[in-house]
């Protein structure tokens, strides 16, 4: 088994949030590996930065934050991987296949696809869109 998270659900997972709790036992049920991109981490630290500037998060948690994902992925707890060429051919095909009847966003594309590419078996996102893609794409969502 294995899972991709989006930056959703990896902000809820390490912030808290109206989500956190629904992350953290979803994780904790969760028997396999945990996979995010490249893509998934760029929009998790973007989060925290955009947190911090709307006086969400203080310049101290948002490091705690930071650092507590940073050792989860040094202890391999989340496999991070790039996103390769394939994950563009393969979000292009979904564009193709989808978006003019459903209105889907780029960024949502490319996490379904990046699922998709990597193997995984269930996508965990608190993006109702990017959920509803995913579950056409017959991936099992949170």
């Amino acid at each position: 088994m294995k899972a991709y998270l989006d930056s959703s659900f990896l902000f809820s997972l390490y912030a808290a949030d109206d989500h956190s709790a629904e992350a953290i036992a979803e994780v904790r049920r969760f028997r396999g590996e945990l996979t995010l991109s490249g893509l998934t981490e760029l929009e998790f630290m973007n989060a925290i930065e955009l947190r911090i500037f709307r006086k969400e998060l203080t310049r101290v948690r948002a490091a705690e934050v930071r650092a507590a994902f940073d050792g989860d992925v040094d202890a391999r707890v989340l496999l991070v991987f790039d996103l390769e060429p394939t994950t563009f051919l393969r979000g292009k095909s979904l564009i193709l296949q989808t978006t003019a009847l459903v209105g889907w966003r780029t960024a949502d594309i490319l996490h379904v696809a990046a699922a998709l590419e990597v193997g995984a078996d269930s996508l965990f996102t608190f993006d109702q869109r990017q959920k509803a893609l995913a579950r056409r794409m017959k991936l099992e969502t949170n």
